[in-house]
């Protein structure tokens, strides 16, 4: 992902080797004595923020290329050819880390902004509960913000993202099986269990 500019990807591109090929002609206008090195930098830098890391590479061949050709035309005085390729070959590679760490630099920019953004996104979406809950002391229902008692269940999941799965736990069990074998003998000669009396206690708002 790469910024975006006001022209073309294509239209960049032309735009930055025509400069390119301006700072190579004036390098060689003005002789090899009168550097123009750093200049080049302007160009691969704005390929490597508005384009592609592979055009960035390109820009700076062309680079290398364009300082080359203006100061092999401009007459340096190089007592060994070796001497011209080995200029050649350090501007190249001065080029191409240029080119390589503003396109990783501005990689790792936009990677940061988009987890940036995922997080605060999903911060947005956490419900969380805080303060103190007036809870029944008999029944376990909480009343809410309105007023009115909910079951326990049904405000956290209000309030929260958790989703509740009910089981029986051992002590919970045990009683169960106990009030099932030794039920409550009513007055009319009915029978209740213990766990059926919570229906004839209701919590007023």
């Amino acid at each position: 992902m790469k910024i975006k500019g006001f022209f073309s990807p294509r239209i960049t591109l032309i735009a930055l080797i025509i400069i390119i090929a301006i700072l190579g002609l004036v390098d060689y206008l003005t002789g090899y004595e009168l550097g123009f090195f750093m200049f080049y930098f302007i160009p691969i830098a704005i390929g490597a923020l508005t384009l592609r890391t592979r055009y960035a590479y390109l820009l700076s061949v062309l680079s290398a290329i364009a300082w080359g050709l203006s100061d092999w035309y401009a007459s340096h005085p190089y007592s060994h050819l070796m001497y011209y390729v080995w200029n050649i070959a350090g501007h190249f590679i001065s080029f191409f880390i240029i080119a390589y760490a503003i396109s990783q630099i501005h990689s790792l920019l936009i990677e940061e902004r988009k987890i940036s953004k995922d997080l605060q996104e999903a911060l947005d979406q956490v419900k969380t509960l805080s303060g103190l809950l007036p809870i029944c002391a008999w029944c376990k229902r909480i009343r809410n913000d309105e007023g009115y008692w909910q079951q326990i269940e049904e405000y956290v999941k209000t309030h929260s993202n958790v989703q509740f799965s009910h089981g029986l736990c051992k002590d919970c069990a045990a009683k169960m099986k106990e009030d099932e074998a030794h039920p409550i003998t009513s007055k009319s000669g009915g029978t209740i269990n213990d766990r059926d009396t919570t229906n004839q206690h209701p919590i007023s708002p």
